[in-house]
């Protein structure tokens, strides 16, 4: 079923030089899509692109997500090689865990505009097309996009605007036979997790562990393609993070709140 799914539809995939954007690309690559790979680090990119080649088509496309014109050519360059635009994966993110306060502006902003903006600015001109094969757009968000964690208030922040964004977009869409997905993960070990950035905006020497489990790459890639094939409106990895959220508000969130201030307590980088 997944084969024939994908078998020569077109994806744009951002963050496909590493992690989540990575592992997928390999996948639906080996189904038989045809990808666009967009990505800052050109080299890691050029690897994926090589691996990806051999079951199937790859562009890599060398782009920074905060740069809305470089999005634009991602998108463009993928059409023209391919002649059309079925899938979007905006799986590009950058996390961050520190206490707001002291934490720098700069850092904070950063950390929106990879996640967010660079989010937005892929959809907004992926859109017509996807529109047009009447497609996927697909964000990757997190479970901090769905309750609020101690340090994890900027990082959680633009998670909840990207669900924000993809359940208007959900609305206004679907009329037009627009398929508009989040996936929701949980802790999932990926390179991103050895870059997590403390309140100044460089990287944890050693990251804090995470209290909970750590998911493999792969676990959160059957959920991403199950949702595109399905055309599911949003998928949580572990699936009982969902149950647990109603819970919690049904409770009116003192568990979740006294849990989560002792499993996230403020801490300070070597």
């Amino acid at each position: 079923m997944t084969e024939q799914f994908f078998t020569n539809r077109v994806a744009l995939i951002t963050g496909a030089s590493s992690g989540i954007g990575r592992a997928t690309a390999l996948r639906l690559a080996a189904a038989g899509a045809k990808l666009g790979l967009a990505a800052r680090n050109g080299a890691a990119l050029q690897e994926v692109a090589d691996q990806a080649a051999e079951a199937g088509a790859a562009l890599p496309i060398p782009t920074d997500v905060t740069e809305p014109e470089q999005c634009r050519r991602a998108v463009e360059a993928t059409v023209e090689r391919f002649g059309k635009l079925d899938l979007l994966i905006c799986s590009a993110g950058l996390s961050m865990r520190a206490y707001f306060e002291g934490s720098a502006l700069p850092a904070l902003e950063r950390v929106m505009r990879v996640n967010f903006f660079g989010t937005l600015y892929a959809t907004h001109f992926a859109l017509p097309h996807v529109k047009r094969s009447r497609g996927s757009l697909v964000a990757i968000s997190s479970v901090t996009g769905l309750r609020g964690i101690p340090s994890y208030g900027v990082y959680g922040a633009s998670k909840f605007a990207i669900q924000g964004l993809y359940e208007s977009l959900h609305l206004e869409l679907k009329k037009h036979g627009v398929h508009v997905g989040v996936v929701s993960p949980a802790f999932v070990d990926t390179p991103l997790r050895d870059n997590v950035l403390a309140g100044d905006g460089q990287p944890w020497h050693v990251p804090p562990p995470p209290p909970f489990r750590i998911w493999p790459v792969e676990k959160c890639v059957d959920r991403i393609v199950r949702l595109i094939v399905k055309r599911r409106r949003e998928i949580v990895l572990p699936w009982f993070v969902g149950p647990m959220l109603a819970l919690d508000r049904l409770l009116g969130y003192g568990f979740g709140n006294w849990l989560l201030e002792r499993k996230f307590p403020e801490e300070s980088p070597p």
